[in-house]
């Protein structure tokens, strides 16, 4: 296979995979701790908040841990996604017969 068009492929393997992942932690909502949904739905059965721990509320979403680091693993699973493509569409290497005893 050509080289760029290997290039592309990897790249476009790498944006569909990094997306798909970023819509994965999306949809799960990996970034938030307390989420907005969650503190409607407390507030619509008559709670002033979501109750973390026992005594603790928390009245305004709550972002998670890693929320900040999530972009950094979208880009690594991205990076992976390029060198499995471009493993995946190299050249084969000829395999020479070895030379064996009598």
């Amino acid at each position: 296979m050509r080289t760029p068009v290997r290039v592309f492929a990897a790249l476009a393997v790498a944006l569909a995979v990094g997306i798909s992942v970023m819509a994965h932690d999306r949809q799960i909502g990996a970034e938030w701790a307390v989420s907005p949904e969650q503190i409607a739905d407390a507030k619509a059965y008559g709670k002033p908040g979501v109750e973390i721990a026992p005594g603790r509320m928390v009245v305004d979403p709550l972002p998670s841990e890693d929320a900040g680091r999530l972009p950094l693993k979208w880009l690594l699973v991205g990076l992976a996604a390029v060198g499995a493509v471009l493993a995946g569409t190299g050249r084969r290497r000829e395999t020479r017969p070895k030379a064996g005893r009598r």
